[in-house]
């Protein structure tokens, strides 16, 4: 059954969208963008504007801090993610990689914490997915990146097909699994392991070792990976020292955010 929605609050996250999407944009470009009209347009973006959601630099409407507030606040409300911000950074810095730690949005991933490790040489996915200081709030798809996998893998053949259903399977790369067998197949084989892979699948020459983490009730709130080029990601390091250690820090993850939920009902 399609959930009856408000068509005015949908137009206001189009234009919001579309702003961010162009970079920046003019009532002119919006309206060409939009199948909405000028003086609609308009309306929704004085209110955007008023409400400090979007701001105005000459003629062009750009995305405004407000959203920063909301962002942070998102980031820091579960304990959990704060968490797993400290285990990102202390991995990191362990073994001198890029480690992430992911969220389910949208049927999406969304990069909540990240983490790359300031001596490693490697261009990071960050140079290919956003020209911002920090790539924080970037969205993957689920299906291309070893996050996203053991999420996937977490979840019920219900949710899986419903995010197929709203993304598909689009490919990244030459690696990337693009047909839903496949992707079935390798999801049980997570489920099996524990432990989620990514071979040059989101970018050429990187490589992705990622495992789901769980919250006190056994539900999946989202996965670290650590990530780096394939020259260093070779053989055992690969297939077995990395996903040793990743499952024991995440283990150790799981037991802080258990031992926290408690200690919040005591």
């Amino acid at each position: 059954m399609t959930q009856k929605t408000a068509k005015t609050t949908e137009r206001s996250l189009d234009v919001i969208d579309t702003v961010q999407k162009l970079g920046g944009a003019t009532l002119d470009e919006l309206t060409n963008e939009l199948e909405i009209s000028r003086s609609t347009i308009h309306l929704h973006l004085q209110t955007l504007l008023k409400e400090g959601y979007l701001t105005k630099e000459g003629a062009v409407y750009h995305i405004g801090l407000r959203f920063l507030n909301h962002g942070e606040y998102a980031r820091s409300r579960k304990k959990a993610y704060t968490l797993a911000k400290q285990t990102v950074t202390e991995l990191s810095d362990q073994i001198d990689e890029e480690v992430e730690f992911v969220v389910e949005n949208d049927n999406r991933g969304i990069l909540v914490h990240e983490s790359f490790h300031p001596d490693s040489h490697f261009p990071s996915k960050e140079r290919h997915i956003s020209t911002a200081p920090s790539p924080a709030g970037i969205y993957y798809y689920l299906h291309s990146v070893a996050t996203g996998k053991a999420i996937l893998a977490e979840l019920s053949d219900e949710r899986v097909k419903a995010v197929l259903d709203d993304w598909g399977l689009p490919r990244q790369t030459e690696h990337t699994i693009t047909d839903r067998d496949a992707l079935l197949q390798e999801l049980e084989g997570i489920r099996k392991r524990g432990v989620a892979f990514a071979d040059e699948e989101y970018v050429d020459s990187l490589r992705e070792v990622g495992r789901r983490v769980t919250g006190p009730d056994g539900s999946v709130l989202g996965a670290i990976a650590i990530i780096g080029p394939k020259y260093r990601f070779t053989d055992e390091r690969y297939t077995t020292e990395l996903p040793e250690l990743l499952t024991e820090c995440v283990d150790d993850l799981e037991t802080e955010i258990r031992d926290s939920y408690l200690d919040d009902y005591r």
